[in-house]
């Protein structure tokens, strides 16, 4: 389920089965060109749309949270869900608040071959495996 007016409004009914929050975060630095940036905050999104497209039905994606990487604070999470999911730039330090806790997965993207289709196709196959590990991980405790 993605974070949009025609998908939220069935958010009522199908409450009890979205157990996951996705939340795309991006850190804007210095140093890269408007074109650069936008290149990779797009890549970002549809990954996580991606994910969210493989997992549907369990997973809210939620809208990209955009920080400056000078102002970096720990990331508040939705209070509600069993499984939260930062999505970020393997370089950029990403923290949530609840993370000493280990309620919440990190999952970092490389930033290399962004225009590459292929490259894009097993980010997302790895990343959504990674969720479900995560899942079948906490279950078992």
């Amino acid at each position: 389920m993605q974070w949009n007016v025609s998908e939220i409004e069935n958010w009522e009914e199908l409450r009890s089965f979205v157990d996951t929050a996705l939340l795309p975060i991006y850190l804007y630095r210095d140093g890269l060109g408007v074109n650069e940036h936008v290149l990779r905050m797009n890549y970002l999104l549809n990954v996580a749309a991606g994910i969210e497209q493989k997992l549907k039905g369990r997973v809210l994606l939620f809208p990209v949270s955009y920080h400056f990487a000078e102002e970096q604070h720990a990331q508040q999470t939705p209070n509600g869900f069993a499984y939260k999911v930062l999505l970020h730039f393997r370089n950029d330090r990403v923290r949530a608040v609840e993370e000493e806790h280990g309620h919440v997965l990190n999952l970092s993207v490389g930033d290399e071959d962004l225009e590459s289709s292929l490259r894009f196709e097993v980010t997302v196959d790895i990343l959504y495996k990674e969720i479900i590990r995560h899942w079948q991980a906490r279950s078992a405790q």
